[in-house]
């Protein structure tokens, strides 16, 4: 061990350990307090039936991620069921047990004040504390990533230390391994960087010669799932959300960066950094906890990390776009190394007053994130769960047809997805035999007209007046509340909904910002209500009482209500010269729900060039209106009001 320059005090470990444990212990708190969203309601889609483990592979085979987590998942739920807490409490646990890998892996390589700093650090990020109660694979690959990592770290030091072959260490290589493969593609590229990094480390010939057949038996396994997956998924790759420019590589590796290191955190580690190049030019050592394994650790961990980023764009280039910060993140652990060999490196010693001082600023710095663990009792995923009980509860609306939007950008309009929408994501929290039909927002604004339509929303207007289920549409996932107010305005201007008006009822989620938390609206239920009565003082919309806290299991329902928009049809005007266009006029109230706003509404107006050209749906154009520069759209400049919709008007 380098005595030039001292271990990090062992009283620090300890400080950082209690910030994970609490972290940790936050893993468990609130689990039912979200409802599932839309990617958790897919993993639902595919074990949710009676088929066994071949009905779990058939459908697996109709996505883009490998089959074991659905595989184990499908065990556990037969077991404990399918509620929030069931479905998200292995996550949970898979997410505290990979911060307990990690530590217990780098105990060779880095001191124990650096691996509580890293496991700190670990609990308290962003993407940590989304995947410990998010229902699909991710914690459960942090969880094998910091495994491979370990493995990699016993099996140099087995090779280093011993002579002959290392067949258990070896056998646990590769079949963790295997697993991790099959759990997520990208774990197959983390386990491709550690063999091609111990080929190039050991000296033993035998030693790699096995690590080449691991890798040709997994390469083998993963091989033959993404042919049977290629010709099987319902999912047109080359249309997903990814893209393979410059420019959203760039993105997704900085939204990487962030969901690991948030504000506070990014401030100790760029102290850090500067202190270790102070330290540098000043000809300092470094301390190094293993002559021995400490450096070939961090050069591990860097050469995981950069060849992942390489790979993982090169598969997005040559095989379908998919790169992205989630897919990055599932090798997280070793950028934890990374972490810890840095506070080795550069962090206080925490032996003078000095250094003391230094240490507890980063310990609140980090430690500052606990702040944000009360709010997982809050609603903070998609609120399919609460407009779901807020639309089974609208008067007349029982047995009655439930219009929704297809979640467009998830994917494309085939009946296999509107399908799955219709039943597995609007339908998965309605009473069993609701009538739910999902349409593409051209159909919900008739540039593709659709039969039932016209005819549905004029009789939902009229209910407004005489009563009975006043629901026009039904949105989540895939709208933001720009163009959820687009949609409003295209309901709005329906033949047979003048002069009433539509009400947009928002639902929010809390999502973090820094240490505290914003609410975001990410659900909208349009209804149809009476036209405003004449009075010199603008009132509230009449609407229907749907009290959303009468339910004990879901009394959190309640705090997902958000503002209320209301959007009146005015008139339009039509040019009556060639190039002839139309311009809708609208009244648009907003009626917030916060109590210390002090004018509870805004009004406004707002006048939009009509688009009416039904345009294809692609990456370039995933907006809910047409497209203007598209050909044969409109043969005028673009209308700066239509891209200019706020959600805050």
């Amino acid at each position: 061990m380098n005595q030039a320059f001292r271990a990090p005090a062992r009283w620090q470990a300890a400080v950082y350990g209690l910030i994970a444990l609490v972290a940790c212990a936050g893993a468990f708190v609130g689990l039912s307090a979200s409802g599932l969203w839309i990617d958790e309601l897919f993993t639902v889609h595919l074990i949710h039936h009676n088929g066994g483990f071949g009905e779990v592979f058939r459908r697996a085979l109709t996505d883009t991620h490998p089959p074991l987590y659905y595989f184990f998942l499908y065990a556990w739920t037969r077991m404990a069921g399918l509620s929030e807490i069931a479905l998200r409490l292995p996550s949970a646990v898979f997410a505290v047990a990979s911060v307990v890998i990690f530590a217990y892996g780098a105990r060779r390589v880095l001191s124990h004040a650096a691996i509580g700093f890293a496991c700190a650090v670990a609990s308290v990020s962003a993407f940590w504390f989304d995947q410990s109660q998010n229902a699909r694979s991710y914690a459960l690959c942090f969880a094998l990533s910091a495994g491979l990592l370990s493995c990699a770290l016993a099996f140099r030091h087995r090779v280093r230390v011993r002579a002959d072959f290392p067949l258990a260490h070896w056998i646990a290589l590769s079949v963790l391994g295997l697993i991790a493969s099959l759990t997520h593609a990208y774990l197959l590229l983390a386990l491709g960087m550690v063999l091609l990094f111990l080929l190039l480390s050991v000296p033993s010939w035998r030693i790699r010669a096995a690590l080449v057949v691991t890798g040709l038996v997994v390469l083998a396994f993963n091989i033959a799932y993404y042919k049977l997956m290629m010709h099987s998924s319902q999912q047109d790759l080359q249309s997903l959300w990814f893209s393979n420019s410059t420019g959203f590589f760039k993105q997704q590796i900085s939204y990487a960066f962030y969901g690991l290191m948030e504000r506070q955190v990014i401030i100790v580690t760029a102290l850090l950094i500067l202190f270790g190049i102070w330290q540098k030019m000043a000809g300092k050592p470094y301390f190094i906890h293993d002559e021995h394994d400490t450096r070939w650790a961090t050069a591990l961990a860097g050469f995981v990390l950069i060849g992942v980023i390489v790979c993982g764009i090169g598969v997005s280039l040559a095989v379908a776009p998919s790169f992205s910060d989630r897919n990055l993140l599932t090798c997280v652990p070793f950028v934890w190394l990374l972490v810890g060999r840095l506070y080795d490196a550069a962090g206080p010693r925490g032996y003078t007053r000095g250094s003391i001082i230094v240490a507890a600023l980063s310990m609140v710095l980090v430690g500052s994130y606990l702040l944000r663990l009360p709010m997982r009792e809050l609603p903070r995923r998609e609120n399919w769960r609460e407009s779901a009980q807020f639309i089974s509860q609208l008067p007349g609306c029982s047995d009655q047809l439930i219009p929704a939007m297809l979640p467009y950008r998830f994917g494309h309009a085939s009946p296999f997805f509107r399908a799955l929408a219709e039943h597995d994501f609007f339908g998965y929290y309605m009473p069993s035999g609701s009538q739910i039909r999902a349409y593409m927002p051209a159909e919900l604004a008739a540039r593709h007209p659709v039969e039932e339509l016209p005819s549905l929303f004029a009789s939902r207007a009229t209910n407004a007046d005489t009563g009975g289920c006043p629901l026009l549409a039904w949105a989540i996932h895939d709208i933001d509340e720009s163009s959820a107010m687009k949609v409003a305005l295209d309901l709005a201007r329906q033949p047979g909904v003048a002069p009433r008006r539509v009400l947009m009822q928002e639902f929010i989620s809390y999502q973090p910002r820094g240490v505290k938390w914003d609410d975001v609206p990410d659900g909208y239920v349009y209804l149809a209500v009476p036209k405003a009565s004449p009075s010199p003082v603008i009132k509230p919309p009449v609407v229907p009482n749907v009290p959303l806290n009468n339910i004990p299991s879901n009394k959190l329902n309640a705090a997902a209500l958000g503002d209320r928009v209301v959007v009146e049809y005015l008139t339009t005007y039509t040019n009556p010269v060639t190039p002839a266009y139309q311009v809708d006029v609208y009244a648009i109230q907003r009626w917030s729900r916060k109590k210390s706003v002090r004018e509870p509404v805004h009004e406004d107006f707002l006048a939009v060039h009509r688009l009416t050209c039904d345009t294809p749906v692609t990456k370039s154009n995933w907006d809910v209106w047409p497209d203007p520069t598209y050909l044969g759209c409109s043969n005028l400049p673009p209308p700066t009001s239509a891209g200019g919709v706020s959600g805050q008007l």
